[in-house]
């Protein structure tokens, strides 16, 4: 019971974290339809990554979904091979 308090906890934690961070940055206003807004174009030959507060959220996102997929791939590798003391290698119905 211990672990799923520590692990309920820190989803929690982490939520706030990502909430307090992009939070101020999604509350942007978008400027009206009718008004063009020039910026001055710099010509770098780079490629924008990011370009505006919503495609760094989104970013950070696909990140996180990437980082928690390999860290599922990872464990579920140790898991089937039997490298994790508490498993031993084998699919039992529970």
């Amino acid at each position: 019971m211990d672990a799923i308090r520590k692990l309920v906890l820190l989803i929690g934690a982490t939520s706030v974290a990502l909430l307090l961070l992009v939070g101020p940055a999604v509350a942007v206003d978008d400027p009206p339809a009718d008004e063009v807004v020039e910026a001055p174009v710099e010509d770098t030959g780079r490629i924008a990554l990011v370009e505006g507060p919503r495609d760094a959220f989104f970013l950070l996102m696909w990140a996180a979904l990437i980082v928690g997929g390999g860290l599922a791939v990872a464990n579920a590798r140790r898991q089937l091979k039997g490298e994790r003391p508490q498993a031993s290698g084998e699919f039992r119905w529970r």
